[in-house]
């Protein structure tokens, strides 16, 4: 996880190793969670600085997610 930068050089201050993903199940299906998760991209979409000519590929990119 990249926490900051320090000069001109791009030096990284603070890398943090992620932790490993834990085995399991999925407890909830993907079409039960994705109304909620399209909802918060769309809020994110429109609550961000995207230039114009990139907002469509981003705007397809999530589409592509659709269940």
């Amino acid at each position: 996880m990249d926490v900051g930068r320090e000069g001109d050089e791009g030096a990284t201050v603070g890398d943090v190793p992620l932790p490993a993903p834990e085995g399991g199940r999925v407890t909830v299906p993907y079409r039960e969670v994705y109304a909620e998760y399209a909802a918060e991209a769309g809020a994110a979409l429109e609550g961000s600085y995207i230039p114009l000519g990139l907002k469509r590929y981003v705007r397809d990119y999530f589409s592509s997610l659709e269940p």
